[in-house]
């Protein structure tokens, strides 16, 4: 295991946040079998503050050398576990440092950002509140967050093919489809396309969305679905029978804007499966 710099590590790989927690670590499996498809680096993270402990009259050295081992311990069962998806590449980073820092800062650089939605400790925070919406709204690369599932859907979605994704459209929802078509490609699932009469036209039919996504990809089967009610109740609806849900970072619940800054933060928190918040090409890293 290599604990060095994070920016050492991080440059196109799949990172995902861990604290030992069983959600982390199902979020470590989803994102080593994203690695091991997309043929990249897996880069393990663990991040955990000190806080006001060090500035009592407890020994903060000691603190410091206790959290360092707690943390070494915690990647070194995540690295075990990583190494039965047959990953070339896997590497770990431990930070002292508030977590939500730590992976945004990661994702200046990373391909992808996976974190588990009830960890423990800073994972925890990560989709919950205020820093959940930090992460999914200002994160550089996509953010995936995985859910917790039932056993029957967790076995459902891990034979070929799965239950399917499902994407929302909007006006910035470029990148949000195109992640989306490449992802039920890779994970050979079907992928459902939702959003207002007039935005699927745009596509110009599915011939016309595997022109624009397909090249290159595996052929998906897609279902483009007209949705005139609130988007964000649909992806939750339509999610029950989904392995991902996909969206933009700014997506809009309504054409006039009404009422949207809870969207994105809502579907994280609420969907049924594994929700991916794909950014704006302006935020998208360089790589």
């Amino acid at each position: 295991m290599d604990d060095v710099e994070a920016a050492d590590v991080v440059a196109g790989a799949v990172v995902v946040g861990v604290d030992g927690s069983p959600t982390s670590l199902a979020a470590l499996d989803w994102a080593a079998e994203q690695a091991r498809l997309e043929e990249r680096r897996l880069t393990i993270v663990h991040a955990a503050t000190v806080g006001t402990l060090a500035a009592t009259h407890v020994d903060a050295r000691r603190i410091i050398a206790v959290m360092h081992a707690e943390g070494r311990g915690v990647l070194r069962i995540a690295h075990e576990r990583a190494k039965g998806h047959r990953l070339a590449d896997v590497r770990t980073v431990l930070r002292l440092d508030d977590a939500r820092s730590v992976l945004l800062d990661a994702s200046r650089h990373a391909h992808l950002l996976v974190v588990g939605s009830r960890g423990r400790g800073p994972v925890a925070s990560l989709v919950l509140g205020s820093v959940g919406v930090a992460l999914s709204q200002h994160a550089r690369c996509p953010v995936a967050v995985h859910r917790p599932v039932d056993g029957a859907r967790g076995r459902a979605a891990d034979v070929d093919g799965g239950r399917g994704v499902v994407v929302a459209l909007d006006e910035h929802s470029g990148p949000a489809l195109a992640w989306a078509y490449r992802h039920a490609a890779l994970r050979r699932s079907t992928l459902t396309v939702l959003g207002e009469e007039s935005q699927l036209a745009g596509l110009r039919g599915v011939e016309g969305l595997a022109t624009t996504c397909g090249a290159g990809q595996t052929p998906v089967s897609v279902t483009l679905r007209a949705e005139r009610g609130r988007i964000d109740e649909a992806l939750l609806r339509l999610g029950r029978d989904m392995d991902v849900v996909v969206l933009g970072s700014h997506l809009r619940r309504t054409v006039l804007g009404l009422l949207d800054l809870d969207v994105v933060a809502g579907v994280v928190e609420r969907s049924p499966c594994v929700v991916a918040v794909v950014p704006d090409r302006d935020r998208s890293p360089t790589r």
